[in-house]
């Protein structure tokens, strides 16, 4: 007679006492209705202890099925089971979403994910080139606008095509691959541990939900996010987005330090982090010692500052540039969480409806697949290498299931797109598509 997979679960069921609800706390994950200490499980994730100390504190449900695209093994984890807890989710609210993951491993075997031999050639092109340049205006005390303007997008080239695989685990199946590439956040001026904690365990889980995405949050100057009050600049907002964008190198930069010191970015890092933040400090000092003390020191000059701002000025614009049109234009669908967590839980639904792709494979080349955002959010954990090959499955299985999947044919489509769902936020309280916790499509200035 076959196992019952269900049977270890029991026995853990009563080892624990399942009558009593344990809620979570900051040592814990839940998955489902059951919960588990953070530390036992850390020790035996296969994608390294970073990603499960990352999430401590939270439900992972939907974070351990995007990134290993089946239901959580609840019956070899009861060494560490202590607990159960409500689960947030109806157990079969992602049936469509596994049948997806079915249909996609047809063409790409679960074994085949991972980033292929050519991508590792193209991960030492682009660092040999950094590298070099670097390397080059250091020793000969060359600090040109023309050398850091294209260093610049080298930056924003590691961002998208090496980091960025790298912490989603996307890049090899052995965690401290990733490890040491995802660092290349490091390299570039950010942390990657504030990086995971903002992308990873936020925005991924909660993609324009108005509630709990950092992506949205906003400013003063640009209104996304509907529950931030209109003020008169807003109006305009559509016409100065993408000059605005120019100050994100600079920004990141100071946000990544003051995030790393606080412990704190849209939410509280988790407890389990405090050590890799001391690291995280450390790397941010060498890059400013880098790119600003440095060359001062070799060339005391305000001309030597003036020039090092390119590298800033184009890596932050090109990484923020493709962010902002992939999840703001016209008829994005934004949530209140409670719409989420009680209407409609399709983990597939959610993500395809508020994302879009643009382009094809030579522009998801340079960027790192990161113009097939549909796919990316649906499937974290797959090289950005496979997105061109899965794409049509995931489209074609989205229309047969009622569910919009936007594709815009150029950049230039895309970010006219994109002016107009801003113009909307600015001009009215709510944009076309944002729903509210009881499933309602508010009107425009429907409150």
């Amino acid at each position: 007679m076959a196992p019952n997979p269900n049977k270890a679960v029991e026995r853990a069921d009563a080892r624990v006492k399942v009558d009593e609800k344990i809620p979570l706390n900051d040592y814990s994950v839940q998955v489902d209705e059951y919960v588990y200490d953070t530390r036992s499980l850390a020790k035996i994730h296969p994608g390294g202890p970073l990603f499960v100390n990352s999430f401590s504190g939270r439900d992972c449900t939907e974070a351990f099925l995007s990134y290993h695209r089946k239901a959580f093994p609840h019956d070899r984890m009861t060494d560490s089971l202590i607990g159960k807890a409500p689960a947030l989710k109806s157990a079969t609210a992602d049936a469509d979403y596994l049948e997806l993951c079915k249909l996609v491993e047809q063409v790409l075997p679960r074994n085949k994910a991972f980033a292929p031999a050519s991508y590792f050639l193209k991960v030492a092109a682009i660092l040999s080139v950094a590298f070099f340049t670097e390397y080059y205006m250091h020793k000969h005390a060359y600090y040109k606008w023309y050398l850091t303007a294209p260093l610049g997008f080298v930056f924003a080239l590691i961002g998208l095509n090496i980091q960025h695989d790298a912490n989603h685990g996307a890049i090899s199946r052995f965690w401290w691959v990733n490890r040491i590439l995802g660092m290349s956040q490091n390299w570039i001026g950010g942390s990657a541990v504030d990086w995971i904690h903002q992308h990873v365990v936020q925005h991924h889980i909660a993609p324009n939900d108005v509630d709990h995405d950092p992506d949205i949050v906003g400013n003063a100057f640009l209104r996304i996010n509907p529950l931030r009050p209109r003020a008169d600049q807003h109006l305009y907002q559509h016409i100065y987005l993408f000059a605005l964008l120019g100050f994100f190198g600079f920004n990141y930069i100071i946000e990544t330090l003051k995030h790393t010191i606080e412990g704190f970015h849209k939410t509280h890092f988790s407890k389990l982090l405090g050590g890799n933040r001391v690291f995280e400090g450390m790397t941010w000092s060498l890059f400013v010692f880098r790119w600003i003390l440095f060359p001062l020191y070799q060339v005391p000059s305000i001309y030597t500052f003036l020039n090092i701002c390119p590298l800033f000025l184009v890596g932050g614009y090109y990484l923020a540039f493709f962010f902002v049109i992939s999840h703001n234009f016209e008829g994005v669908h934004l949530f209140e969480h409670d719409y989420n967590k009680n209407v409609d839980q399709s983990f597939l639904r959610k993500q395809v409806l508020t994302a879009a792709n643009v382009g094809g494979a030579w522009l998801a080349f340079i960027n790192g697949g990161l113009n097939y955002q549909i796919e990316h959010h649906l499937f974290p954990r797959i090289s950005h290498a496979h997105y061109p090959t899965i794409a049509p499955i995931v489209r074609e299985y989205c229309l047969s299931k009622g569910i919009a999947y936007v594709h815009f044919p150029t950049i230039g489509e895309n970010v006219v797109s994109c002016s107009k769902h801003m113009y909307q936020l600015g001009h009215n309280q709510n944009p076309t598509n944002f729903v509210d916790s009881k499933g309602r499509v508010l009107k425009p200035n429907e409150k």
